[in-house]
């Protein structure tokens, strides 16, 4: 146990440590020049029929289908009285949104297509919503990556186990690039949407099993 929190904390630090010089570069406009150069390499060789497919599957990481995905899960861990885990996918998913927003706030980046605003179930908050981190980015690798954390603990079979791995890690790899190729976001922001996702993960994952050591309910 003490190895693997170790090793957690270490992710966690280097992926915030990333995150923070991605952030620096990027406000002082050190990468518009590395972001068009990735943009055109992502959408100039994809066909109309790849573009359109990503643009149905960029919605996947919208704010309602992960709440809605999330209630579904957690409704789930309830039934089967998995008290931690149930508080573990909360924490995770609704603090990050939070942290999400907070960040876009601070930094403000202007989108590379038309700016938009905030809606949830279609309705408007009157709310700009900024680029910087991607909002359907960091929601998906936050929630795929406890799902995958579930898969590892609660199947037993190894084939299913890495089968469900790989599909949700496609998740996730779909969701982020199809805000590139859709023009939502710039590279950067894609970027650093995965590297403060993953430390926000890790933080709440070690604070979780912090938290089970010390009180050690009787079901999690």
């Amino acid at each position: 146990m003490p190895e693997t929190y170790k090793n957690q904390k270490i992710i966690a630090v280097s992926c915030f440590i990333l995150f923070i010089f991605v952030s620096v570069l990027s406000i002082q406009n050190h990468l518009i020049s590395l972001d068009q150069v990735i943009i055109r390499a992502v959408r100039e060789p994809l066909p109309p029929f790849i573009a359109e497919l990503m643009g149905k599957a960029t919605k996947i990481g919208s704010g309602e289908v992960i709440l809605i995905i999330t209630v579904i899960i957690g409704f789930y861990l309830i039934i089967r009285k998995m008290s931690g885990y149930t508080i573990l996918l909360f924490s995770l998913v609704f603090g990050g949104i939070l942290l999400n927003f907070a960040l876009k706030v601070l930094f403000q980046r202007e989108r590379p297509g038309e700016m938009s605003v905030i809606e949830v179930f279609g309705y408007s908050l009157e709310i700009s919503s900024y680029s910087f981190p991607s909002g359907h980015t960091m929601r998906s690798v936050i929630l795929f990556s406890f799902l995958i954390y579930l898969c590892y603990h609660l199947i037993s079979k190894q084939l299913i186990k890495i089968t469900a791995t790989l599909f949700l890690v496609g998740i996730i790899l779909t969701v982020a690039l199809s805000r590139i190729v859709t023009g939502a976001h710039f590279p950067t922001d894609i970027f650093a949407a995965v590297t403060i996702s993953i430390t926000w993960f890790y933080v709440c994952l070690m604070a979780y099993r912090k938290w089970f050591t010390v009180f050690n309910p009787n079901t999690h």
